[in-house]
């Protein structure tokens, strides 16, 4: 059997899929209810947040506020402004098909969102190397911060510090920010995000924005740390875009759950998919929904929808169209603080999620913040004089409320100093190292944010370049897990708060809630000190101070050591009749400090096994994949009981045992590999956690698709529902049964009052769900262009069929396979012959072709279906095993019929078959040596959008394409007059020689003279640009700063021409010193461009190395006066370079003008 379990594969969803018949054809799919966001206004935003309270905090379910593009700026959110005010702006786009970062302008992303929508359709969605980029997680830009402030209700918005109203109860006079004068504050009421209550350098920057096209998604996950989910569409393509471009609309396809089937939705994903809901690495299939145990929740989110996501609620996010733009941030509440505590923090660590929201610090801060709050309200309350009648801020509900939640996080904060709650020990209080809080420490393993005590060894230091040192920091929580660097123990206490702080202002909380309450009663908060006498197990600090005296300390720079057995020696005894009894050798003594394993028999260090006091000792690994008992659980109770003594040991002594009970674990662990992310100094020493619990769910028989952790899972999900949903007294105020009346269409219909579960009011007239239940969701006829006239079109596609996933092998691959669901799997079915051929369900008429059975094969069929029968009623483990067993046999006889019988049984029994074949060595070396041939045939790629990014390495063309013309030589105007007057003196003619070319810009005023009656002619031919010789290029190597970098490219061998020889014998016989004048000469002529040294200055003598010959572009520099043109430096006689570094040009009246460096009198440019 292949060791590695099966997971479901990723298989996209069509971009012409009919969500309407979709949802309207599965039982398990529902739409989520919508209201519209003219209720706020009209009804108040108290009904509102008592709405967004009942429904999705308390009831778990998603709701939609639809609407808000009606209120939206349409000039500010927009992908034109996007691209006019932040286009240059650099993001990383999540390149989905690889898995990697794509650097990227947004600018460019969006200019290219077209071509990435256009290359889908509903025959190439499956391809799996076409590119999907998601532009997620990028900054939101102020501009729409500061917009959507003045649009979305303030009680939901990002870091909203108080729900109170304007005026309200504890309201002060404050100045006036856009008028002379003061104004009223907001009345004291709690915070609708308690982010807000962190100072600003330690807040989580949350608020996020979201482009993406068709094909692009998000894979099913859970929000950050419980937070409240918000997320809004700002923007979409519709047919056109403002170019006059089509485009095809665009919106989301949302599949939720709700938060009371979390442990279902996980379960089934461990279970069934195979995959983790808290590594979010995995988007499920449409089949995988259709087939799951729970209710599917489905939003098509257009523009302006607002959608709210249930803490801890599972969901995934499909994008269709050519874009969409959405903004979303999240919230912390009290309740979504207690679930953190409960689940999600205790779920990250185990997968290495980094946390972000320092929940333990917001706890903190919040009793900071809603302390004083109280203590205003307070010193409000006392003698008013002047006549004046304070408001009753006794019987305020928002002051209440606050007092409510003031009161719960105290307990929270209890929590916290329990955990942290060393044995007293005045010599170990004056070894703890104090370290200030600035909320910045993680845990190097879980890098989970640490809020006051932590670990930290001394020895694994890594010193930095900056002159800082990077320090093993490890919280609690994993220690007690048994994570650690290499050194195992010998670490340092450090906290970051005084703990006297601490206690005192625990104290002093405790106070102000008797205060308010009236009183100590049965249900007042104790002290501290009273809360940890009846505490009945160990605090994590004791547990982990513990272990640091139990665990060795190790060098990690020594290598790991095997523990030395000693072994007795064989005992020989004659007997009577003088034969030699020879005894059993003992079994193997271990050292000392060495305990056995009652589950494995074998010895290991104590420290790794948890002892009871029957004497029988289980590894934690054991305890944790078998029992599912965290190390934590053990080690703080001190009358822990073995799960022998507790009747429940499965171990395969005890199964035989009579009155034994075999614990099933209650739920699947896969199994997470955390080195990618932990710290490379850390280690797992009590539990691999690597390792999944796959072993013990097939001893307990429960390894079948309907198991009964699924079950489990449903019963409890059901419980949960049953409850249905009010509001606590000892949590929540409330003031009785609002209703919501709504006016009617008809002008004589009387008002409607509509409450909807449990007084969550919903107003059907302006966006509830209609009287038939579902919700019309139009196809998008834009998916429609791929059918021509004529053509007729087949039935919609509502999802990926079996047949259809299982026949088209060009998409999957090798290596799939489908269940009778219909959802694909990555990893082939041991039981299947051939995962690579299809199997067919035989149709009617091979059916009716197929022989007769005869009697006695009847027979046997009728004899197998009792044993059939007869399994049912045997032991869940046999039946399994006797199933599993006939299975192997059937496929093993169908293998054996088609020849492929060891092929199989290596298969099922995860071997392999090595085969040598003994071949020539002169063959050998001769297939060695042959190249493979070398195909002509183009390389097809999908990359549409590349990065942008400028590289330094990256060559800028030139603005303007240069064209080759042949131009007329111009002896008046020309370089060349020592030449000229060197002839004249000879009586040559040089007139008479044949032109040259010259590089100009397109659409110059020298090409419009080229181009005249002159007889001239124009050639459109592009120059290359011209390579660097060897002296040149090593010169830029080594940092020259005179030669552009445009110029430099690799060495090549030198195209230089001779120069025509004259009558004159310095021509002919150069000197070696008018030779290094004329190498120089040509340096300058060359960069007189970018050379802003004065015209007298000239490098010493001897200072430069003999170069490399240069060849120079034929041409000639002449240009007509009103030309701006760049040319080329023409080909110039030896002679006018060893008159010096001056360069002349001659005027068109025969005047000479020295050329200035900055090139005002005739600008020459290398054509490059």
């Amino acid at each position: 059997m292949p060791t590695a379990r099966r997971s479901a594969a990723f298989d996209p969803i069509s971009p012409d899929i009919d969500l309407d018949v979709l949802v309207q054809q599965t039982p398990n799919f529902e739409y989520v209810t919508r209201i519209s966001c003219d209720v706020i206004e009209t009804q108040g935003l108290d009904t509102f947040e008592k709405l967004v309270l009942l429904h999705v905090l308390i009831g778990g379910k998603p709701l939609v506020v639809e609407g808000f593009h009606k209120r939206l700026d349409e000039w500010t959110f927009t992908s034109a402004w996007l691209q006019d005010n932040h286009g240059k702006k650099y993001e990383n786009a999540r390149n989905l098909s690889k898995q990697t970062n794509l650097t990227v302008s947004i600018g460019h992303y969006l200019s290219n969102m077209n071509k990435l929508t256009n290359q889908w359709n509903r025959h190439n969605y499956r391809d799996r190397d076409r590119q999907r980029l998601y532009l997620k997680d990028i900054d939101c830009p102020e501009v729409w911060h500061d917009k959507l402030r003045e649009v979305v209700p303030p009680s939901i918005f990002y870091l909203n510090d108080s729900t109170g109203d304007v005026g309200g109860p504890g309201a002060v006079d404050e100045p006036n920010p856009h008028a002379p004068g003061l104004r009223k504050s907001r009345g004291v009421a709690r915070a609708g995000d308690l982010m807000s209550c962190l100072p600003p350098a330690m807040r989580a920057e949350n608020l996020m924005c979201y482009i993406g096209h068709e094909g692009t998604y998000t894979p099913a996950h859970r929000e950050m740390c419980a937070s409240l989910g918000q997320n809004l569409m700002v923007e979409t393509s519709g047919t056109l875009d403002p170019d006059g471009k089509p485009t095809k609309p665009g919106s989301s396809i949302w599949f939720m759950t709700e938060s009371k089937d979390r442990h279902l939705v996980s379960e089934y994903w461990l279970s069934t998919l195979g995959h983790d809901i808290e590594v979010e690495a995995h988007f499920a299939q449409i089949n995988a929904w259709k087939s799951a145990p729970f209710t599917t929740y489905i939003v098509e989110q257009k523009l302006g929808d607002f959608i709210l996501i249930p803490p801890l609620a599972p969901h995934q996010v499909w994008n269709r169209g050519t874009r969409t733009m959405k903004v979303a941030w999240n919230r912390t509440t009290v309740e979504t603080l207690e679930l953190a505590l409960d689940e999600a923090l205790p779920r990250a660590r185990m997968v290495g999620r980094d946390e972000q929201y320092k929940n333990k610090a917001i706890i903190y801060f919040s009793l900071v913040r809603y302390s004083e709050l109280l203590r205003h309200v307070e010193r409000q309350k006392g003698p008013v004089s002047n006549h004046q009648h304070t408001p009753d801020l006794k019987y305020s509900p928002k002051i209440r409320q606050l007092q409510k939640d003031f009161r719960r996080l105290f307990s929270l904060y209890t929590r916290l100093l329990l955990a942290e709650v060393l044995p007293h020990n005045p010599r170990d209080d004056k070894k703890i190292q104090y370290l200030p809080f600035d909320g910045n420490i993680t845990c190097s393993f879980c890098r989970c944010n640490i809020f006051n005590r932590f670990l930290t060894c001394t020895t694994c230091i890594i010193p930095l370049e900056n002159g800082e040192e990077d320090t093993y920091d490890i919280c609690l929580e994993c220690y007690a897990m048994g994570r650690s660097c290499k050194c195992i123990s010998g670490y340092k206490w450090v906290e970051q708060f005084k703990w006297q702080e601490l206690t005192d202002k625990h104290e002093r909380w405790r106070q102000q809630i008797v205060a308010f309450e009236g009183g100590l009663t049965d249900k007042s908060a104790l002290p501290l000190h009273m809360e940890q006498q009846y505490m009945r197990k160990k605090s994590l600090a004791a547990v982990c101070q513990e272990q640091l005296r139990l665990r060795p300390w190790t060098d990690p720079k020594k290598p790991p050591t095997e523990p030395k057995l000693k072994k007795d020696a064989d005992e020989s005894l004659v007997n009577a009749d003088g034969t030699v009894n020879v005894k059993k050798r003992k079994p193997q003594v271990c050292e000392k400090g060495h305990m056995k394993n009652h589950v494995s028999n074998y010895f290991e260090p104590a420290w790794k096994l948890s002892a009871c006091k029957c004497g029988r000792a289980y590894s934690y690994g054991n305890l944790f994949r078998a029992y599912d008992t965290m190390p934590l659980t053990v080690m703080e109770d001190p009358d822990w009981q073995c799960p022998h003594c507790l009747r429940i040991c499965s171990c395969g002594k005890c199964r035989k045992v009579a009155g034994m009970k075999p614990f099933e674990p209650t739920g699947t662990v896969l199994g997470h590999d955390t080195r990618r992310v932990a710290d490379p100094r850390s280690t797992e020493s009590l539990v691999d956690f690597k390792q999944s619990n796959f072993e013990w769910v097939k001893k307990a028989g429960d390894d079948r698709e309907d198991s009964r952790r699924l079950s489990r899972r449903l019963d409890e999900a059901e419980a949960a529902k049953s409850q249905g949903v009010a509001l606590d007294d000892d949590h929540y105020v409330n003031e009785g049964e609002d209703t919501i009346v709504t006016n009617g269409d008809d002008e004589n219909e009387s008002p409607t009052v509509q409450t909807y579960e449990n007084n969550i009011p919903i107003d059907p007239l302006l966006g509830g769900l209609p009287s038939n239940g579902t919700q019309t969701v139009r196809r998008n006829p834009a998916f429609d262009d791929t059918f021509q006239d004529g053509e007729t079109q087949e039935a919609p596609h509502l999802f990926v069929a079996p047949s259809a996933v299982m026949l088209d092998q060009r998409h999957l691959g090798g290596g799939f396979t489908t269940d009778e669901n219909g959802i694909v799997f990555q990893y082939p079915d041991p039981t299947d012959p051939d995962p690579t051929v299809p199997q067919y369900a035989p149709s009617q008429v091979e059916q009716r072709s197929q022989p007769a059975k005869s009697s006695d094969q009847s027979k046997k069929r009728k004899r197998s279906d009792a044993r059939e029968v007869q399994t049912d009623m045997l032991d869940p483990n046999q039946a399994n095993e006797q199933y599993h067993k006939a299975q192997v046999k059937r496929t093993l006889a169908d293998a054996r019929r088609n020849d492929r019988y060891i092929i199989a049984e290596a298969a099922m029994s995860g071997k392999s078959l090595s085969v040598k074949l003994a071949v020539d060595k002169t063959k050998l070396a001769h297939i060695l040596n042959q190249t493979p041939a070398q195909t002509t045939r183009p390389i097809k790629t999908n990359v549409i959008l590349q990065s942008d990014y400028p590289s330094p390495s990256t060559k800028v063309p030139p603005n303007n394409p240069l064209k080759r013309a042949r131009v007329e030589r111009d002896d008046e105007f020309s370089t060349r007059k020592n030449k000229r007057r060197k002839s004249e003196k000879e009586g040559q003619d040089l007139t008479k020689k044949p032109s040259k070319f010259m590089a100009i810009s397109s659409g110059s005023e020298a090409e419009e003279d080229m181009n005249g009656d002159d007889g001239g002619y124009a050639q459109d031919r592009v120059i290359k640009p011209r390579q660097l010789p060897a002296y040149l290029a090593r010169k830029n190597d080594v940092g020259d700063n005179e030669i552009p970098k445009e110029l430099t490219s690799e060495p090549r061998p030198s195209r230089r021409k001779s120069t025509p020889h004259h009558s004159s014998k310095e021509t002919e016989e150069p000197d070696v010193a008018l030779a290094e004048a004329n190498r120089r000469a040509k340096l300058r002529a060359l960069h007189w461009n970018h050379d802003d040294s004065p015209e007298g200055e000239s490098e010493p003598e001897g200072s430069s190395k003999p170069l490399d010959d240069l060849q120079l572009q034929n041409g000639t520099s002449s240009v007509p006066p009103k030309s701006k043109a760049s040319v080329t430096l023409g080909r110039v006689p030896v002679s006018i370079f060893s008159k010096g570094k001056k360069i002349r040009v001659a005027s068109s009246k025969g005047s000479e003008k020295p050329h200035m460096a900055n090139g005002k009198t005739a600008r020459h440019s290398l054509g490059v």
